[in-house]
């Protein structure tokens, strides 16, 4: 596979992501080329390039029309010093992220209506989840800037960047691995995530739920502009960083709270 890079679309802590135009080879012609997107890891170090390569194994499995699907891949190191990367699809739609923002300056009374919601973004994530959760695998962190619209229609939406963990590895080491942020915080996207997932490391209190947890969170944003916030994620005393020890954490219900009221999305 043979690719042209367009412009860079993102950089980020980790790598960089390349809009890129894919030739199609047979014979050693070029058949027809296809606009995709190239993800590279530029930062090499033992835990990021790990992580890469868990979501480069995954998501292949992962073969449902709301999940992005990577196309191809090279884990690095031919020729000496390649760095590791993976093409995936082109969702020229945008995320859901800029699609609220967009909707929301626009108007400061706009809402989304639910029916829409519901079809076209809420139930195609739940039946992405269910078959991803089947396979013991979860995305912890789901949050609008990772639910991609395919087209400009906004007509059908994919799951993508997927921090992945699979099977029984669901513990703080691999907590590090599939969610740590260049700040060292570890479990996803402040209020995204679930309370148990930010706070809590022992392997059986994190699955599929937290997804769950973080969908209803999208929903709760789009049907009300704003988010609920069951902890202080900006609290010093709350905030837990890569290396504490988290013995001592308390349960979720008693967890320490920013605001005393959450309102009704209607």
């Amino acid at each position: 596979m043979k690719y042209t890079v367009i412009r860079p679309i993102s950089s980020g802590s980790f790598g960089t992501i390349y809009e890129v135009l894919v030739e199609h080879e047979e014979g050693g012609i070029t058949t027809s080329t296809t606009k995709c997107v190239l993800k590279e890891l530029t930062r090499i170090d033992n835990l990021s390039k790990e992580r890469f390569e868990r979501e480069i194994r995954i998501l292949p499995e992962l073969n449902h029309p709301s999940i992005v699907t990577i196309l191809y891949w090279n884990i690095g190191g031919d020729p000496p010093r390649f760095l590791p990367y993976y093409i995936m699809e082109y969702l020229k739609g945008g995320s859901l992220r800029k699609y609220m923002d967009e909707k929301f300056n626009e108007d400061r009374d706009f809402v989304f209506d639910p029916t829409w919601a519901i079809n076209k973004i809420i139930l195609p994530i739940c039946n992405a989840l269910a078959q991803a959760h089947s396979s013991k695998v979860y995305h912890r962190d789901l949050k609008p800037d990772n639910i991609m619209f395919t087209d400009d229609t906004k007509s059908s939406i994919k799951v993508a960047d997927w921090g992945l963990v699979k099977g029984d590895a669901i513990d703080r080491e691999s907590l590090e691995l599939t969610t740590v942020t260049s700040e060292g915080q570890i479990g996803g996207t402040p209020g995204y995530c679930s309370p148990e997932q930010w706070f809590a490391f022992k392997k059986n209190e994190i699955d599929g739920r937290t997804d769950i947890y973080s969908l209803g969170i999208v929903f709760y944003e789009m049907l009300t502009r704003k988010r609920p916030s069951p902890y202080n994620p900006n609290d010093p005393s709350t905030l837990k960083k890569k290396g504490e020890q988290q013995s001592n954490l308390p349960p979720s219900p008693t967890l320490p709270r920013n605001q005393t009221h959450v309102y009704p999305p209607i």
